[in-house]
C-alpha cells in the first residue's frame, strides 16, 4: 500500500481559500489588496499568487467551489504525488497571472487554476459524472468542453494576440500536464522501486544460498561416496545430515532425485532446496534401511 506524504497541497489550498474568504468577510479592502492589477505588480508581487483566493460573498457557491476543488485535485495529487502537483499548481497560477499582467488585464478569482484542473481531470477521468445543481447528471468531459468554449470566446473578444495569450496563460497548467503526461506516476514509481528492491533481495538470497551450497558441496560428495560404498550412513556424516535437515525449506518443491547435480548444475548451485536434495541423495545411496527424520 502506498502512503501519501505527510503534507498535502490540496488540503493546504482549501485552507487558504477558507482563510481568505473569512478575512474578506471581516476586513474591508482585503480583496483589493489580494487582487492582481497590472500596474501594481512590481509593488505588490504577492498578488501574482493571491488573486486566486478571492471569491464572491456567496457562502453556498464558495462551498461548492471548495467541494469541486477537493474532488478534482485530490485524485491528481494522490496519483502524481505532492511535489509534482505543486509544480502543476505553480505553472497554472503563474501562467494565468503573468499573462494577465503582460496584457494589462486585472485578475481575481481562481479561474486559471480551476480551468487547468478541470481540463486535466476531464482528460484523465472523462466519464466521471457531476450533478449540476445536485440534479442534472453531466459527464466531466462535457463540462470541460463548455469551459474551453467559454474561455476561447471570452479571450478572443480581447483581440487575437491578447486572446491567444490569455488562452495559453489560463491553460498553462493543462499544457504542462500534456507535456509531462508520459512521466510515470507516483504509483508506478513506487511499484518499480518495490520490484527493484525485490530483485535485489532475491539476488542477495541466491548469492547467500550459492555460497552456502558451495561450502556444503565437498562434504556432501564425500558423505555420498561413503554411503554408496558402505551401504549405510557413516557415523561421521550424521552431523552433516542433521545440518542439512535443519536447513530444509518447506516452501521449496525440490526436483526428482535423478536431477540433483551438486553445484556443477547451475540450478542446484543457487537453489534453496540444495540441502534437502543432498540429504535425500545420501540416504538413498545408503539404502532404504536408514531413514531421515519425519
Amino acid at each position: 500500500m502506498i502512503q501519501r506524504e505527510q503534507w498535502h497541497l490540496t488540503e493546504g489550498l482549501i485552507f487558504a481559500h477558507f482563510a481568505v474568504f473569512i478575512l474578506s468577510a471581516t476586513m474591508q479592502g482585503s480583496q483589493q489588496a489580494l487582487a492582481l492589477f497590472p500596474g501594481l505588480v512590481t509593488s505588490r508581487p504577492w498578488t501574482l499568487v493571491t488573486y486566486q483566493f478571492i471569491h464572491g460573498s456567496s457562502m453556498f457557491w464558495f462551498f461548492i467551489s471548495m467541494l469541486v476543488l477537493w474532488i478534482m485535485a485530490k485524485p491528481l495529487e494522490d496519483s502524481w504525488g505532492s511535489p509534482r502537483f505543486l509544480v502543476f499548481w505553480m505553472v497554472a497560477t503563474f501562467g494565468a497571472s503573468v499573462t494577465a499582467a503582460l496584457i494589462g488585464r486585472p485578475l481575481f478569482g481562481d479561474l486559471g487554476f480551476s480551468s487547468c484542473l478541470l481540463f486535466t481531470f476531464a482528460t484523465l477521468y472523462p466519464e466521471v459524472e457531476f450533478r449540476l445543481f445536485f440534479i442534472i447528471p453531466v459527464k466531466v468531459k462535457y463540462l470541460a468542453i463548455v469551459a474551453a468554449a467559454i474561455l476561447v470566446y471570452s479571450s478572443l473578444s480581447m483581440g487575437l494576440v491578447d486572446g491567444l495569450a490569455n488562452i495559453a496563460g489560463t491553460s498553462a497548467g493543462y499544457l504542462f500536464f500534456l507535456a509531462t503526461r508520459r512521466l510515470p506516476t507516483r504509483r508506478k514509481i513506487a511499484f518499480e522501486l518495490s520490484k527493484r528492491k525485490a530483485n535485489i533481495a532475491i539476488r542477495a538470497e541466491n548469492t547467500q544460498a550459492a555460497d552456502r551450497n558451495q561450502a556444503w558441496d565437498p562434504l556432501v560428495r564425500a558423505a555420498d561416496t561413503r554411503a554408496r560404498e558402505a551401504g549405510v550412513v557413516a557415523p561421521e556424516d550424521e552431523p552433516l545430515l542433521a545440518e542439512l535437515d535443519a536447513a530444509k525449506d518447506p516452501t521449496i518443491t525440490v526436483c526428482a532425485p535423478s536431477e540433483f547435480g551438486f553445484v556443477d548444475d547451475p540450478v542446484c548451485r543457487g537453489c534453496n532446496g540444495f540441502a534437502e536434495c543432498a540429504a535425500r541423495r545420501i540416504r538413498l545411496n545408503a539404502g532404504a534401511g536408514t531413514q531421515g527424520p519425519s
